[in-house]
């Protein structure tokens, strides 16, 4: 049985070349609005003034992307960062008019996120004379869809994806090959099929038909066995580069040219590892906690002390992200040798904040 998903689907929605719109940047941006929404619903049921939910919007934001993009730089990156400071503030490499490249903010850390938001609050609470821990109650309902909503990004970016499974089930992520094909610029469309081969010799990995359909501009069938003998077959040796879709031994792979319409187009087989899809797991632990959080303010919220929300959000999100993080890929290399990876060293303190929260602010009947 066949039960496996190919996961190929462009990062982008819109490429012009030296600017684009990721998925990601897209699904953050509207996690912002729905949380502006929802905050300005809060504020009207408690009939407090809406107009400071301009300025909190502007301290949110700005925490946070500072928070989350310091996060990752700092925690998982520093040897390369401590190198390229600019750009851990800069959204593109390179210099404008030689090698510029707009990359967007590719590397932003949860952990350094909260963080950020911890502050950012704090600061503007100094600033408005608004409670503390009341803003970060209310915030933490939200910043739990938006959690949903960066892990379903990061899904489309093909990225922070679970270990390879002990089956055939699970996730083939498809997108570093692609990359990698993609640098010829005659190459049109990379498509994948799932082949019932019996010839699969890899343990637990599973068969692909590979298509790589080119360009018009390429006639000559010469030109594409170039391309399959000398760059195909070098991206699908494990020696070249760890990725999920490859050949046990490139040398003595098959493929076919063919022209089917007007295009030609190299088919071959391969093979793959399939992944948990821990991005979806995240995304549904959150999605959850979102749900029970929203449920407990409008059924229990008159009763609830300042400080138990937040409590409660940093307990169930960063237990949830330590466990998860048992089927995830290390992010860094240096991680591979630790007991615990990055991820779960930092949510250990968060949690304990959480429990120190909630049972400081914990519900409590009267003896009347």
């Amino acid at each position: 049985m066949l039960n496996f998903i190919i996961w190929n689907i462009k990062p982008q929605l819109l490429n012009l070349g030296v600017f684009e719109i990721r998925y990601y940047s897209l699904l953050f941006a509207v996690a912002f609005i729905i949380g502006y929404f929802i905050i300005l619903r809060m504020l009207k049921r408690e009939g407090l003034d809406t107009g400071i939910l301009e300025k909190l919007t502007i301290y949110v934001v700005v925490s946070t992307i500072i928070g989350a993009r310091l996060g990752h730089c700092l925690f998982y990156e520093f040897d390369y960062y401590i190198q390229h400071p600019l750009e851990m503030i800069l959204p593109w490499k390179g210099t404008i008019g030689k090698d510029f490249r707009f990359t967007g903010y590719q590397g932003l850390a949860s952990h350094g996120a909260a963080v950020g938001i911890l502050i950012g609050i704090y600061l503007f609470s100094r600033k408005t004379k608004m409670s503390y821990l009341w803003t970060l109650d209310r915030l933490a309902i939200v910043v739990a869809l938006a959690a949903v909503m960066i892990r379903t990004g990061n899904l489309m970016n093909s990225e922070i994806y679970g270990k390879v499974t002990d089956n055939q089930s699970g996730f083939v992520f498809v997108n570093d090959l692609n990359s990698l094909i993609a640098r010829d610029n005659n190459v049109r469309k990379i498509s994948y099929k799932k082949s019932d081969s019996d010839t699969i010799t890899p343990v637990n990995a599973v068969s692909l038909k590979l298509s790589i359909e080119f360009s018009n501009k390429v006639k000559d069938e010469l030109a594409v066995k170039k391309f399959a003998e000398m760059l195909l077959k070098k991206y699908l040796s494990r020696n070249f580069y760890e990725l999920d879709v490859f050949h046990p031994d490139p040398s003595v792979m098959n493929y076919q040219i063919s022209r089917p319409e007007r295009s030609m187009v190299l088919t071959s087989q391969v093979f793959a590892y399939p992944r948990y899809p821990s991005q979806i797991y995240e995304a549904g632990a959150y999605l959850v906690i979102f749900l029970l959080l929203l449920w407990i303010y409008y059924r229990k919220g008159k009763g609830i002390k300042d400080g138990y929300y937040i409590g409660l959000f940093l307990i169930l999100i960063f237990l949830a992200r330590f466990f998860i993080e048992f089927i995830k890929e290390d992010q860094e290399a240096f991680e591979s040798g630790m007991a615990l990876n990055m991820g779960q060293w930092l949510s250990i303190p968060l949690v304990i904040l959480g429990l120190v929260l909630v049972y400081l602010k914990r519900p409590v009947k009267s003896d009347g």
